[in-house]
């Protein structure tokens, strides 16, 4: 009798405990800050303390600055920059003596070091210097491919470095 009485109770307690806490009120949500996902410049004493060494210094090992197959300490006379389709298939080459401007080759032009672009396949390029056909990638520092009689060059043709 005392357990069936207790049993009662306990249930009476839970029964109570469920209908309190649904009917007590929920938190208030938070207030909306309009202002979250906006953006501005950095004070300009926060600007003052970045000099153009630390950037070069964070920009040094950066692969698309040119140093893309970790090769160091050649110099070319042109590297594969990007490959476009928009008006026919054409080939962005960065020359060093201009390394900001990209100049755009299709094919059957000239590339600065005398070879001619014969063929764009995908994320390859293929040129021709007399008998040799050699096949450039993008993001890859050196030649992926030539054909057989080509000469090793002293300087890779593609990719620099500082």
């Amino acid at each position: 009798m005392i357990a069936r009485r207790s049993m009662l109770y306990l249930g009476g307690a839970l029964t109570l405990g469920i209908i309190t806490g649904a009917a007590w009120p929920p938190p208030p949500l938070p207030k909306l800050n309009d202002r979250a996902n906006e953006w501005s410049l950095p004070p300009a004493q926060d600007l003052l303390r970045h000099v153009p060494q630390d950037m070069a210094a964070l920009t040094r090992g950066v692969r698309w600055l040119g140093d893309a197959g970790g090769i160091s300490g050649e110099k070319s006379s042109w590297r594969l920059a990007g490959i476009v389709h928009d008006s026919g298939p054409a080939i962005l080459v960065m020359a060093p003596d201009s390394p900001g401007k990209a100049q755009r080759v299709a094919i059957g032009g000239t590339l600065p070091d005398g070879s001619v672009l014969q063929s764009v396949d995908g994320d390859r390029a293929f040129t021709r210097r007399d008998n040799c056909i050699k096949t450039y990638q993008l993001f890859q520092a050196k030649v992926v491919g030539q054909s057989e009689g080509c000469e090793e060059p002293e300087v890779s043709d593609q990719g620099t470095s500082k």
